[in-house]
């Protein structure tokens, strides 16, 4: 069970800080049960009420140091996914993110980096889809990393972007 104050990851929501542990005034009388009152990195200005008796399905522990750097150091040579990008890989993107599995979320960041790259080199837009999928992927993942490195989210995405692109 988590703590006030730990730390988690929560699906979409990213990087969450356990702000209470509280049976929430919403809930119908007779059918009390605790929740997490968290608060999203991304998201300072949202609660999220979070059942504690989910916790084991849809929280994950937040990717520890040693586990954050070599993740970035190996971007390289995360699995390039295959996708043709656009929206027609929207539904295979789209669940990855909502799985928000660290490695996973490298490997999709990376695939979209080529895709951005070689649409660049044919004279081509990037897929507006595909830069929101990006946005997004980058968010979950590189505030997760930065705040396991405690360094800033900027320092993340330029050592992912240069390890990733390095061998393009």
């Amino acid at each position: 069970m988590l703590k006030v104050g730990d730390h988690t990851v929560y699906g979409i929501h990213g990087l969450c800080r356990v702000e209470d542990i509280l049976v929430p005034s919403f809930l119908e009388r007779g059918k009390e049960k605790d929740y997490y009152l968290m608060i999203a990195d991304a998201d300072e200005k949202g609660l999220l009420y979070v059942p504690v008796d989910s916790e084991a399905e849809r929280l994950r522990k937040v990717t520890d140091r040693a586990a954050a750097k070599k993740l970035i150091e190996g971007s390289g040579e995360a699995r390039e996914l295959d996708i043709a990008g656009g929206k027609k890989s929207e539904p295979i993107v789209t669940a990855i993110i909502k799985r928000n599995q660290a490695g996973e979320m490298m490997s999709l960041i990376k695939t979209l980096y080529l895709i951005r790259m070689r649409r660049e080199k044919e004279g081509k837009k990037f897929a507006a889809v595909d830069e929101k999928h990006l946005a997004t992927a980058e968010k979950l993942l590189f505030s997760e990393l930065a705040y396991s490195l405690d360094c800033e989210v900027e320092e993340v995405q330029q050592r992912v972007q240069k390890a990733a692109t390095a061998s393009a």
